[in-house]
């Protein structure tokens, strides 16, 4: 019998673009990350059984879902009302929890825009972030194949981004094997070009992460500034994290402008959105 943590969980999940409960828990390394096995997880998903208060953490972060953010927020009052039963959360737990709405919530462009992101999105395993990030080259190889939708061969990858052709043909057989490229006539294509990339959890793989930061520096700092924009403000910090997420919508839409044929001014550009907290203040 579904509940309204179920039905709030299933339709997160969906909403993140996992269409089954076994991609969720496989695509978020699984125990590793979730702390429960895939029996116990779809257990929850099917309301027989409600996870500990603990398990929303993990929740939270495989779902891709801002922390003291809309949805992170709907996922844990859920959560609540299951766990308390509706009378006694109106009842006790509503004075204590200020249900203040959001002072920015998504346009119906956005809320489109998220919908159709959802259902382009790859969601990498540690093995395809530990090919990327094996060496400089293989992620700008990355780059540069994810990017273009036609046929590649060896030489097309070393002359298009600048590595040897010994090191091109190295990462086509290296990206075939792990299923990163599909065989096209005589050449290969890769099958993420359009997705939206989401990576495996931090937690699971620490270690690749900071390979894949300094990979993506690297490559970042080779390149030109063409335009940069900068605010400090003071906020509260509560209020400022539901910017966050139209900031996360606005930079997935930004997939809009790219192509994936070759133009007379087409190029590999980087854009990042990023907070710092400076001070308590």
């Amino acid at each position: 019998m579904a509940t309204l943590f179920s039905e709030t969980l299933t339709r997160l999940r969906r909403e993140a673009g996992f269409p089954t409960a076994y991609r969720f828990f496989h695509d978020n390394c699984g125990a590793k990350v979730l702390g429960m096995g895939y029996r116990k997880y779809l257990l929850m998903e099917q309301g027989k059984i409600l996870p500990l208060f603990k398990h929303l953490r993990a929740f939270v972060a495989g779902l891709r879902l801002v922390r003291s953010g809309g949805t992170a927020n709907e996922l844990v009052k859920a959560w609540l009302k299951t766990m308390a039963g509706e009378e006694f959360y109106e009842e006790l737990l509503t004075p204590l929890i200020s249900d203040k709405p959001s002072l920015l919530t998504l346009s119906p462009t956005q809320k489109a825009l998220k919908e159709v992101m959802a259902d382009r999105k790859f969601y990498m395993t540690p093995e395809h972030l530990a090919i990327l990030t094996a060496s400089a080259e293989n992620y700008i190889g990355y780059q540069f194949l994810s990017s273009d939708s036609g046929v590649w061969t060896p030489e097309k990858l070393a002359e298009s981004a600048g590595i040897t052709k010994p090191a091109a043909d190295k990462i086509i057989k290296t990206f075939f094997a792990a299923k990163l490229l599909s065989k096209a006539g005589k050449g290969f294509k890769c099958p993420l070009v359009g997705a939206q990339i989401e990576l495996p959890h931090k937690t699971s793989v620490p270690e690749l992460f900071e390979k894949l930061v300094k990979r993506h520096d690297e490559f970042v700092a080779s390149g030109n500034l063409v335009w940069f924009r900068r605010a400090i403000l003071r906020a509260d910090e509560t209020a400022l994290r539901d910017f966050f997420q139209l900031m996360a919508v606005n930079l997935s839409s930004v997939s809009a402008y790219s192509v994936r044929e070759k133009t007379p001014k087409s190029a590999i550009f980087a854009l990042e959105a990023k907070a710092v907290k400076l001070r308590d203040f």
